[in-house]
């Protein structure tokens, strides 16, 4: 994250906001009583709602349980694909087989 001083900042605020807007960063802001960070609305309006969404007890067990049904669909699909990637060789080598016997009687 960078960093300025109070001074600094004070200087170039606008070009700041627009970094925080633009870039999606965050600013800290240094100063002798403190220090700060400035990020854009959306960021704020985002942390604000998984702030709130954290504090439900009942929320969190309705996130956890879809998160871990996405995982399990996803490791699923994962899984097919890859057994369907070691079969693929084999149908192709068998191909291969009928088209040399093919060759082979055409002879």
């Amino acid at each position: 994250m960078p960093s300025t001083t109070v001074k600094s900042a004070r200087k170039r605020l606008g070009d700041l906001v627009r970094e925080v807007n633009e870039e999606t960063v965050a600013v800290e802001i240094v100063g002798k009583r403190g220090s700060a960070v400035l990020i854009s609305t959306a960021h704020y309006a985002a942390l604000r709602e998984a702030t709130f969404l954290l504090r439900s007890p009942e929320l969190m067990d309705s996130l956890r349980r879809e998160m871990q049904r996405t995982l399990l669909e996803a490791a699923a699909q994962e899984a097919a694909e890859a057994t369907a990637e070691i079969r693929a060789p084999r149908t192709r080598t068998r191909t291969k087989r009928k088209k040399r016997k093919k060759r082979k009687k055409l002879r």
